[in-house]
């Protein structure tokens, strides 16, 4: 038994009408969440490619009079198929290790940072009453800490993807500065004069900042960061030794290649120019997508789920000083103790959830080396 889908309005009705199995209705939106999972956690697309390919795997299924899921089996494997034939490398060149494109991290570091302060409000609200008193240094550690989280969730990452390691370390450098003023803030420095202001105004700096990183558009924010990496990588096609520089800071920066990897690609690529006598840029073509040639192959996700380690340390670490927190001086009669309980435990699961993923990733695969480089011989 079929049914007839409806004409869509602005189309003129043909002579061969749409048709679907009865019930395949369900299944084809839960393929297709799949596929678009699929596709975006995995693939990084570029804008509007999950929605075309839909479109078209609804069109062909819809021809064929079947669910969507007969026609293009397991949407994982789909999807895997669809970023082989469409996402070309030029967009994968620009995609860093773990599948951010260029502003990316900015704005969701944004996003975070305006959660953090919308519950830092709820905490001081539920725990202190509607007015609360806040101090020059109190209150200054707590810019201070929303700048660190933008810091170290966005601005660090954005310069490394963009090859910008030095740049980098400055802005790691000035995180540990952070860290520290915080800590002094919050526990050694005099609090100084109070003033009462309503818990809920934090809440309006949360909008404030969440709306910023919700608007703020990722291309632009990437221009920020890789704006000037990106001219420069223009003007060294006849610079050997930029270019070469450039394609060492790609490989340790976005692709997250070791330094002693990286050395070796760019000394293979050296030798292979002084036999040759010809220019890197002939040779080689554009920097970023040969970098990510020489970054590929089956080292690639533990060089992921290498990149993923440091934030997950930081991670156990705050889990253990919360849980330290909570316990070392229990309230079992406050429904808020309860609360606090509530996170830990799903701070727990999502620990490890992360941990034997991290683990799956890092166990010891066939193949060595930088991830199937290949050698530098071959010309782009």
């Amino acid at each position: 038994m079929v049914r007839t889908q409806k004409q869509k309005p602005g189309k003129q009705a043909s002579g061969k009408q749409e048709q679907t199995p009865e019930g395949s209705g369900g299944d084809d939106a839960q393929w297709a969440a799949e596929f678009e999972l699929a596709l975006v956690l995995e693939h990084s697309p570029p804008d509007g490619l999950v929605e075309q390919a839909l479109e078209e795997a609804r069109l062909t299924a819809v021809e064929a009079g079947t669910s969507i899921r007969e026609v293009f089996g397991d949407p994982g494997a789909y999807a895997g198929t669809v970023a082989a034939e469409r996402i070309d490398e030029a967009h994968r060149s620009s995609v860093d290790i773990e599948g951010f494109a260029a502003g990316d991290r900015f704005t969701s570091s944004l996003l975070l940072a305006a959660g953090q302060v919308f519950l830092f409000g709820l905490v001081l609200w539920v725990s202190g009453g509607l007015w609360i008193d806040v101090g020059w240094s109190t209150g200054g550690s707590g810019l201070l800490l929303t700048a660190l989280v933008v810091l170290v969730t966005g601005a660090i990452p954005e310069l490394r993807a963009a090859g910008r390691l030095r740049a980098g370390r400055v802005a790691m450098a000035c995180a540990a500065l952070l860290v520290l003023a915080c800590a002094a803030g919050f526990t050694a420095i005099p609090r100084g004069p109070q003033v009462s202001v309503p818990a809920p105004s934090l809440f309006v700096a949360a909008v404030l900042l969440g709306m910023l990183g919700w608007w703020l558009s990722p291309e632009r924010a990437g221009r920020w960061f890789r704006g000037g990496a990106t001219e420069a990588s223009g003007a060294i096609r006849n610079d050997d030794d930029a270019w070469l520089n450039r394609l060492s800071a790609l490989l340790r920066g976005r692709h997250g290649v070791s330094a002693g990897d990286a050395a070796r690609c760019v000394a293979e690529a050296r030798d292979h120019l002084a036999a040759s006598g010809g220019h890197a840029a002939d040779e080689f073509g554009d920097v970023e997508v040969y970098a990510l040639r020489l970054s590929e192959g089956p080292q690639k996700a533990r060089r992921a789920a290498r990149a993923e380690l440091v934030p997950t340390a930081l991670f156990t670490a705050g889990l253990l000083w919360w849980g330290f927190y909570l316990f070392g001086d229990p309230e079992p009669a406050s429904a808020w103790f309860w609360a606090k309980v509530a996170v830990l435990i799903a701070g727990i699961w999502a620990w490890i959830s992360t941990a034997s993923s991290l683990w799956q990733k890092l166990r010891p695969a066939h193949g060595s080396g930088a991830g199937g480089t290949g050698g530098a011989g071959g010309k782009a």
